[in-house]
């Protein structure tokens, strides 16, 4: 027999933005200056998948007490790199479950990444799509709230670019 042990459930999170280039390197160059544009580069970025508990909440980072230099901040993240000319945009979707259309019982949350080569309008497009096929083939039983969009866009300027998109846990139950 197995034994069951209580996991980690992340509890409160942020959303936050961020691009940059460098003439260097993407990895620590373009990629560390777009993690300092979303203010989270003092954190060493653990990812996760894409399933949000019925627990959590959306904060701001105004109501966030961060975590010490160097701490690992557990994160959600779309991540476009590119090089010198290219456009490449990151973006997350992610919506609530319900039981039923009353939106009165939260069963959890799907988020859904998408990276690469779109302008604004086609990663939009493609966020919803990607959603609504998740949630249709997985979790149809449940009904699907409204989606929040985050979206990062850039045209490198520099030698490698990196644009990215990030939902990070703060604390956990």
């Amino acid at each position: 027999m197995v034994k069951v042990t209580h996991n980690r459930i992340p509890n409160e999170f942020f959303v936050t933005q961020g691009s940059g280039c460098s003439e260097y390197a993407i990895h620590p160059g373009s990629y560390h200056m777009a993690l300092h544009d979303a203010g989270i580069a003092e954190y060493n970025i653990m990812n996760y998948s894409s399933v949000l508990p019925s627990t959590s909440r959306l904060v701001t980072l105004d109501e966030v007490d961060m975590p010490p230099y160097g701490s690992e901040l557990c994160t959600i993240m779309a991540v476009a790199n590119g090089y010198y000319g290219e456009h490449v945009s990151a973006g997350i979707i992610f919506a609530w479950m319900y039981k039923d259309d009353t939106c009165e019982e939260k069963v959890g949350g799907l988020v859904c990444e998408l990276a690469g080569y779109f302008d604004m309008e086609a990663l939009e497009e493609r966020l919803y799509t990607v959603l609504h096929d998740l949630h249709d083939r997985t979790f149809a039983q449940y009904y699907l709230g409204e989606p929040t969009v985050i979206r990062e866009s850039l045209t490198i300027d520099k030698r490698y670019g990196t644009a990215l998109v990030a939902l990070c846990f703060v604390n956990f139950l």
